[in-house]
């Protein structure tokens, strides 16, 4: 049986923390920071970037705010969620960071055995009260955020949701890691796949042009870029570790997303590295950013945004993420006679088992391969071989959950003839 979800109330190297645990994940709330998510942890292995020069450190309301300029912002790290657009225009924009409110106040918190929800102060510069709602299941590396935006104003506001993690790219050794990867798919009916909106284009952009999958690498450029993406998701990944996070979210085609249409955003920046403006960094760090669609909302009216994080053992690049796992290798089916040879590599985001079948134009079961155990902390190397029954016309490979429930398809392939 899967070990169950506890909520424990903890000290966060100092600060006042709840620790949502699965024995599969670790994520660790700090409510009076922002409401930050600060670590995200697969087994051993922590995504999120933390400022150690703030581990601890509470400030006053005053020093959050400080002076409004963003090289004195106080950057704890983790992740939280900001409204957008970001600008210094006038209304209509979100002059921040630094913000003392939204970004760095004093959350109220609420806690049961699987979900932490964090409560935003009302906050009059952007009219906001934020909540962010974090839930975790049995048996699975999946992490469920409800991300909710109330106008506490008397008049309507015009706000997008907007989510940002800053994830770790360093070495063991504390260098910079240059073999950290975000993966977003890219709009084909769009001319240009991405839009610089800060710095130069760099090296660190990489599209394939084939499949339309950009990979922003790692390298300590200053840098923003915007992306279209309708996909639903993107992956961040570090391949000197082996380890995958990646992120869903729902897309509204005919919906209206800030930053001229940008579904994701990514940011990255390093100690000491050239930028436009003067910034102060931290530490190694890549932004993987989600916007929701732009709402408008009346005096006490509510909007959601959910997204999904799912974290697992997986070699990259990504091309594919599903709820129940992301794709390294597609699934690849070669007939000889009336046999298969079925390969492919995959992430798995709960742990069960994983199964290989053959199905008919009706979609029934005609045969099965027992693949064995799956769990997120291992990638799924898939090389059979297998009998090919009369009136076989779909191979797919399906996820059981750990209770032998069918959890859902990671990859399905049709076979010829």
């Amino acid at each position: 049986m899967p070990q169950a979800v506890t909520a424990e109330t903890m000290k966060f190297h100092g600060w006042d923390g709840i620790r949502l645990s699965n024995g599969i994940i670790d994520a660790v709330c700090v409510p009076e920071i922002g409401g930050r998510l600060m670590q995200f942890s697969l087994g051993t292995h922590d995504y999120l970037f933390m400022n150690p020069e703030l581990l601890g450190v509470r400030f006053t309301f005053e020093e959050l705010a400080g002076d409004g300029e963003l090289i004195n912002w106080k950057n704890y790290g983790g992740a939280k969620t900001w409204p957008a657009p970001q600008g210094w225009d006038g209304d209509g924009q979100w002059p921040g960071p630094p913000d003392p409110v939204l970004d760095s106040g004093r959350y109220d918190v609420q806690t049961s055995d699987a979900s932490v929800l964090m409560i935003s102060p009302p906050d009059e510069r952007s009219g906001l009260r934020i909540r962010r709602q974090l839930t975790l299941r049995p048996g699975s590396s999946r992490l469920q955020l409800r991300l909710f935006f109330e106008n506490v104003l008397n008049r309507p506001i015009r706000w997008s949701i907007w989510d940002v993690a800053q994830m770790a790219c360093v070495t063991a050794d504390g260098a910079l890691n240059d073999d950290c990867w975000l993966y977003i798919p890219t709009d084909p009916a769009r001319d240009h796949p991405y839009e610089i909106m800060f710095g130069a284009d760099n090296p660190q952009y990489q599209l394939d042009a084939a499949s339309g999958l950009l990979a922003v690498q790692y390298q300590g450029i200053v840098g923003k870029i915007g992306v279209h993406s309708p996909a639903g998701w993107i992956a961040f990944a570090d391949r000197q570790a082996g380890y995958v996070l990646c992120m869903q979210f729902p897309y509204e085609p005919a919906a209206e997303y800030p930053d001229n249409g940008a579904t994701v955003e990514c940011w990255t920046e390093a100690p000491g590295a050239p930028s436009p403006i003067p910034i102060r960094s931290p530490g190694y760090i890549l932004e993987a950013e989600i916007l929701s669609p732009l709402h408008r909302l009346r005096p006490l009216e509510i909007k959601l945004q959910q997204l999904t994080w799912s974290a697992a053992a997986c070699p990259a690049p990504i091309v594919d993420v599903v709820d129940v796992g992301c794709v390294h290798q597609p699934l690849s089916i070669d007939l000889s006679g009336g046999q298969a040879r079925i390969s492919g590599v995959f992430g798995c985001f709960l742990a069960g088992r994983a199964e290989i079948e053959c199905l008919d134009e009706a979609g029934q079961i005609l045969s099965g391969i027992d693949l064995g155990p799956v769990s997120p902390l291992r990638a799924l190397y898939v090389d059979a071989w297998a009998e090919i029954p009369d009136g076989a016309r779909l191979m797919r490979l399906r996820i059981v959950d750990a209770d032998g429930a069918d959890a859902g398809t990671l990859a399905s392939k049709m076979l010829n003839g």
